[in-house]
C-alpha cells in the first residue's frame, strides 16, 4: 500500500517528516517498508498492511493511528451537496434478488446527469500519481481517490448505457460471459455474484466493472456504485475469474460497512466539482442499518495489571479519541466506548488494552516484571502415546504418519461404511473420506515397500468414526509386521508392560473382516475388548499388491491409558555384568508365551531380564509340537556371576519347565 505524505498531513496537521511519521508508524505495527520522493512535492511511504487491520488500506484509516500517536485529531473531509435534480428513484432503481442478498446486504446508489467527461484538476493528477496510480478521467479519477481517501470502492457506470438503466443485483447464470472494463474476458457461473441491468451482466461484483457500461468522453448521465460486499464472496469471483483489482483487494479482507453512504455523498461532491452536473434528490440505499456499534469498556486497574504498568486514565482517552472512539461512559476506574464501523477487531476488553499498549508504547512494558508460570499437567493419552512410540521403535517397528482422508473403498471391511464421514468438499477427489481404521494406511504403506525384507511399520493417531450416540474420534495404534501375528502380539504386549497396565491381557479366537479365517484374536483387558489381531486376508494382500499377507493388529489406545498406571522409579544401574543364557524347548501346541514365562519368572533365581527370541513350527518336530526359544538376562546384585552359577539356573529352570508342561523337551 503506498500512501501519500502530503494527503496524511492534510487530514491530521501532523509536521512530522516523512522518515520521522514512517519511524512512528512502524513502533506501533504499521511497517512502513521504504520513504521516497514522489514527486511533485510530496513523498510516498511503502507500508506493509497486515491482514487484521483493513482500515490501513486508505489514507483515512492511516490518519487515525497519526492522530493517536501525535495527540492530534483527524480531519474528515466535508462533504455538502446540492441535490438540485429529480428524485434518484424516479431516474433509476436498484432490485436485490434473494439470492444475492447474502453476498451483497448493501447498495448505494446515486444519479448526477448532465456531467463533463474530461481531465482531472492537476491536484487530484499528482496525488494519484504519487501514490502509483494512472490518471484516466475526471469521473474515474475521484471514484480512485475516494477509495484511497476512505477504503470504499466505488463504482460510475454510464446511465445511459444500463438497459432500462436500472440495477439488478442477480447471480450469475451458468456459461453467463463477461468482459471486463480492463479487456478481460471470462465465463461465470452461478456461484458468482454480478451486478447486472435487464438485459446483461455489468460488473463482476466487488471485482470489476464491465466494458458495456463503462464511463467514456460521451458520458452525460453517470450512476454511482458505493456496496458492501462479502469477503467470501469476492475471494471465490476474484480466484475462479482470475482478476483481480484494488476494489477486490478490499473487499476480500473487508471494508466498512459504515462508510458506504458517506463515501458515495463524498464521490458525488467531488464530481460535482471537476465534471459538473445536477445531483438527483435522494439516493438508494437497500439498508442503511448494516453498520450496528457495540459499546466495549475498559478498566483501568485491568489495563494497568496486564501491561505491568499504569498508564494515565488522561492519557488512555486521548488515545481512544484519535483511533476515532466515542467515549459514551466512564467511572474512576473505567471508560465505555463506541468503536467505530471501521473497527470491527475491537470487540472486547482485551482489545482496548492491546490498542493502549501499542500506542503508549511496548518500550514502556518494564523488564523486571515477573509472571508466574503453571506447568501444564501431560495428559494420560499423551503420555500412553510417548511411552507405546518408544517401545515400538525400540523393537525395530518404523513410525508411519499417513493421511486422515482415504479412499471411500479403503476401510472397509476393516470397519463398516456406515461408520465413515464423507467429505462434502475433498482437497482431493480420490480421497473423499475420513479414515475410521489405520490398518489400510499401514499396508498402503507396505505396497509402497514392496522391495523391503521384512517390514515392521506402526500408527499411532485418531480414527473419525460414525455412530449412534454421535461423532467419535478414537486414538487408535495400528501395527504391520511381516513376520506374522505372533510377533504383532508380542509388540503389543511389550507396549502395556512398559504402561504398566494393571493384569494380563486376555486372549480369545475371533475371526473379523479383512483378517485370514481362523487366524484372528481378540484382546482384552479384564471384561474390555482394546486390540485384534491377525493376518491380512488374501482379498486384502492381493488388493495392495503383497505377496505374502502381514501379520496386523490395531489397539484402542482410549482403553490402554485408562488401564495403566504409569509411574516414574529411580533404579541405580547395575554395579555388575549380567549374563546371558539362551534356552530353546519343544512344548506341546497349546502351550502359551504368557504361561511359559510365568514359569520362568517363577523358578529362575537372580533373573534380571527375559525375552522371546522365535518361535518356530516345521521339520524336526513331531506333529502337535512348537519350538520356543527364549533368552534370559542373569545378574547378581553384589558379585560377578561364574559361568557355573549361570548354568545351574539355567538347568533348574528346564527341570521346572519340562516338569510343568508334559511331554515339553529340551532343543
Amino acid at each position: 500500500m503506498i500512501l501519500s505524505y502530503k494527503w496524511l498531513c492534510e487530514l491530521t496537521g501532523a509536521r512530522l517528516d516523512p522518515g520521522e511519521l514512517a519511524d512512528r508508524l512502524t513502533a506501533v505495527g504499521l511497517n512502513i517498508e521504504e520513504v521516497g520522493d514522489a514527486g511533485y512535492g510530496d513523498h510516498y511511504l511503502d507500508a506493509d498492511i497486515t491482514t487484521n487491520r483493513p482500515d490501513w488500506l486508505c489514507h483515512l484509516g492511516v490518519a487515525h493511528e497519526i492522530a493517536a500517536i501525535g495527540k492530534l485529531r483527524v480531519r474528515s473531509p466535508e462533504i455538502a451537496l446540492r441535490e438540485t435534480g429529480p428524485a434518484t428513484a424516479t431516474l433509476t432503481s436498484v432490485a436485490t434478488l434473494p439470492e444475492a442478498r447474502e453476498i451483497c446486504p448493501r447498495y448505494v446508489a446515486r444519479v448526477i446527469r448532465g456531467v463533463k467527461v474530461g481531465p482531472s484538476p492537476d491536484w487530484a493528477r499528482e496525488r494519484l500519481l504519487a501514490i502509483g496510480q494512472r490518471p484516466i478521467n475526471n469521473i474515474v479519477d475521484i471514484t480512485n481517490l475516494v477509495c484511497f481517501e476512505m477504503n470504499q470502492p466505488l463504482h460510475a457506470f454510464d446511465l445511459r448505457k444500463l438497459a432500462e438503466g436500472r440495477i439488478i443485483l442477480r447471480r450469475a447464470k451458468n456459461g453467463e460471459k463477461f468482459a471486463a472494463i480492463t479487456g478481460e474476458k471470462c465465463e461465470l457461473d452461478s456461484s458468482l455474484l454480478v451486478v447486472a441491468d435487464a438485459a446483461r451482466a455489468v460488473a463482476l461484483a466487488g471485482v470489476k466493472g464491465g466494458e458495456n457500461t463503462a464511463v467514456d468522453e460521451n458520458t452525460v448521465d453517470v450512476l454511482l456504485e458505493a456496496a458492501w460486499f462479502q469477503p467470501r464472496g469476492v475471494r471465490r469471483a476474484a480466484r475462479k475469474t482470475r482478476m483481480s483489482s484494488e476494489s477486490s483487494y478490499r473487499f476480500e479482507r473487508g471494508i466498512d460497512p459504515g462508510m458506504t453512504e458517506r463515501a458515495s455523498a463524498r464521490a458525488a461532491g467531488l464530481i460535482l466539482e471537476f465534471a459538473g452536473g445536477e445531483l438527483a434528490a435522494g439516493h438508494i440505499d437497500t439498508n442503511p442499518g448494516l453498520a450496528a456499534r457495540s459499546a466495549v469498556t475498559m478498566r483501568f486497574s485491568r489495563c494497568d495489571k496486564l501491561l505491568g504498568y499504569r498508564v494515565d486514565p488522561g492519557e488512555t482517552r486521548t488515545i481512544f479519541a484519535g483511533l476515532g472512539l466515542e467515549e459514551v461512559g466512564a467511572t474512576a476506574d473505567s471508560v465505555t466506548v463506541l468503536p467505530p464501523t471501521f473497527r470491527q477487531d475491537l470487540k472486547r476488553e482485551a482489545d482496548l488494552i492491546e490498542e493502549v499498549a501499542r500506542l503508549a508504547g511496548y518500550d514502556r512494558i518494564p523488564e523486571t516484571v515477573t509472571m508466574p508460570l503453571l506447568l501444564s499437567q501431560v495428559r494420560p493419552e499423551t503420555r500412553a502415546d510417548r511411552i507405546a512410540r518408544r517401545t515400538l521403535a525400540a523393537l525395530g517397528y518404523h513410525e508411519c504418519i499417513t493421511d486422515s482422508f482415504v479412499p471411500a473403498d479403503w476401510c472397509p471391511p476393516f470397519a463398516p461404511s456406515a461408520a465413515q464421514y464423507r467429505v462434502r468438499n475433498p482437497v482431493n477427489a480420490e480421497r473423499p473420506v475420513l479414515r475410521s481404521s489405520l490398518i489400510p494406511s499401514l499396508l498402503e504403506v507396505r505396497r509402497t515397500n514392496r522391495s523391503e525384507a521384512e517390514v515392521r511399520l506402526f500408527e499411532i493417531g485418531n480414527c473419525y468414526v460414525k455412530n449412534a450416540s454421535g461423532p467419535r474420534e478414537p486414538p487408535r495404534l495400528a501395527i504391520l509386521d511381516d513376520r506374522g501375528m505372533e510377533y504383532v502380539r508380542g509388540a503389543i504386549e511389550a507396549a502395556l508392560a512398559a504402561l504398566s497396565v494393571a493384569g494380563e491381557a486376555g486372549v480369545r479366537a475371533a475371526d473379523a473382516p479383512g483378517f485370514a479365517f481362523g487366524g484372528g484374536a481378540e484382546l482384552t483387558l479384564g471384561n474390555a475388548h482394546f486390540a485384534r489381531i491377525g493376518l491380512a486376508s488374501a482379498e486384502q494382500a492381493a488388493r495392495f499388491d503383497l505377496d505374502a499377507a502381514p501379520g496386523l493388529g490395531e489397539v484402542e489406545m482410549a482403553v490402554v491409558a485408562g488401564a495403566s498406571e504409569i509411574g516414574r522409579a529411580y533404579r541405580p544401574p547395575p554395579r555388575f555384568p549380567g549374563i546371558r543364557r539362551d534356552v530353546s524347548l519343544s512344548v506341546p501346541e497349546g502351550v502359551k508365551w504368557a504361561d511359559l514365562e510365568k514359569t520362568v519368572r517363577g523358578a529362575a533365581t537372580l533373573l534380571d531380564g527375559l525375552e522371546f527370541v522365535s518361535l518356530y513350527r516345521g521339520k524336526g518336530l513331531q506333529a502337535g509340537f512348537k519350538g520356543l526359544a527364549f533368552a534370559m538376562r542373569l545378574r547378581a546384585p553384589d558379585r560377578s556371576l561364574a559361568d557355573e552359577e549361570a548354568n545351574s539356573v539355567r538347568d533348574e529352570v528346564v527341570k521346572v519347565c519340562l516338569a510343568a508342561f508334559p511331554g515339553a523337551a529340551p532343543r
